[in-house]
């Protein structure tokens, strides 16, 4: 096994979350799992760390195998490990003395380069002198021209100052899919950057590609109490299609302003959440055994705790998330379900990360369930606060 196994396993073993552990040893969540997938090694400070918080010694972490005498041995001991620790610090210091090699050759270049400046300098001042007068002369002409390109510049700055601060969509209620193909009705706020006393504004939508190719909708924008301009209804997003949205602004004295929003590209991305099963473990998680008693056969788990990591678009908020245990033999039904707990989350752009586990393990179900044959499927529910449902599937298999 690899030292990102070892560090796995010894983790597992010692019933700790990368959380945990990343907290006893002082580094982040991110650090220790790009040790665990042998993205990153760990330095030797934190490898000891490692050790000391999983209670297992260094060597047990970089891995051993059978030597001659049948006692174990280090794949990777501490001092090849150290070795490759103490190369690396060598390669940063050959790159620096080159560095400043070249940085002291350019430095003599440029001193040589400054000595033959001097030397011309003397030579040119005479001509110098001469075309000041002649340059002082032609400055006021300058300046006047300068002044009338920058007013130009403020003036086309000023032309196209954004009117809009921030914009965005979300869905209002359930993707919806039908003989026509996948929608979901959805809302858009535009918050202008200045209101005005009579404003108004409309919010044009340009289909393209899906059912609706090339048609324009001219929508009525509703200012709120908070300043920001809404269509709440009538807007429909077809999954498959890309939507340009733009604003007209228009003032009570008459004057149109348009600008354009941004394009919305409907894919199914934009409307579902990714579902990613153990993002930490191995696939022989999803595993189970069987055994036969006097009057059944018996199922039970390879492992019991499960973690998922839903990727979901920034509008969806998460409300449940459940996973069934599914048996051929129990006609259709749940042999068992749990519901899983939000352990952290994060933004990544416009997607929201987060991490759900729970374990299937009970007093109750601790020598199995009742297995008659078939299939044996653990089947992921994610349930968002507009009432939509997205599953997975994950097949389990037996190990002998």
């Amino acid at each position: 096994m690899t030292l990102g196994q070892n560090i796995q396993a010894a983790r597992k073993n010692k019933g700790l979350s990368q959380e945990a552990l990343a907290e006893q040893v002082g580094v982040s969540r991110q650090a220790l799992g790009k040790w665990e997938k042998d993205t990153a090694l760990p330095s030797l400070d934190n490898l000891q760390a490692l050790a000391a918080a999983l209670d297992v010694g260094v060597e047990e972490l970089l891995g051993s195998k059978a030597g001659e005498s049948g006692a174990p041995e280090p794949t990777l001991t501490l001092d090849a490990l150290r070795a490759l620790l103490e190369a690396r610090d060598a390669e940063k210091q050959r790159r620096t003395r080159i560095w400043g090699g070249a940085a002291l050759g350019v430095a003599l270049v440029l001193v040589c380069v400054l000595v033959g400046v001097a030397y011309q300098y003397d030579r040119q001042v005479q001509a110098l002198q001469q075309s000041y007068a002649m340059m002082q002369a032609n400055f006021s002409t300058t300046q006047s021209e300068l002044s009338a390109k920058i007013e130009e510049l403020q003036a086309a700055v000023r032309q196209g100052e954004a009117t809009v601060l921030d914009w965005n969509w979300r869905p209002t209620g359930q993707v919806v899919r039908d003989l026509d193909g996948t929608w979901a009705p959805v809302s858009v706020e535009v918050t202008p950057r200045t209101v005005t006393e009579g404003m108004t504004g409309q919010l044009v939508l340009a289909h393209r590609g899906g059912r609706y190719d090339g048609t324009t909708e001219l929508l009525d924008l509703t200012p709120g109490a908070d300043g920001i301009y809404r269509v709440e209804s009538g807007v429909i997003f077809w999954v498959g299609e890309k939507v340009d949205l733009s604003v007209q602004w228009k003032t009570a004295a008459g004057t149109a302003t348009n600008e354009t929003l941004g394009t919305v590209d409907c894919s199914e991305y934009a409307f579902y959440p990714e579902i990613s099963w153990n993002y930490t473990s191995t696939d022989q998680d999803f595993g189970y055994r069987t055994r036969i008693t006097a009057d059944q056969t018996l199922l039970t788990l390879a492992c019991y705790p499960v973690e998922l990591e839903l990727d979901c678009p920034a509008w969806m908020q998460v409300q449940k998330v459940t996973v069934e245990l599914r048996l051929d033999g129990a006609a259709g039904e749940p042999a068992a379900k749990i519901e899983l707990t939000c352990d952290s989350t994060w933004e990544s752009d416009d997607r929201r990360m987060s991490e759900w586990s729970g374990t299937f393990w009970s007093e109750e179900t601790k020598d199995g369930w009742p297995y008659e044959g078939g299939t044996v499927d653990f089947v992921a529910r994610v349930m968002d606060a507009g009432g939509n449902v997205w599953t997975d599937t994950r097949a389990l298999f037996e190990i002998p």
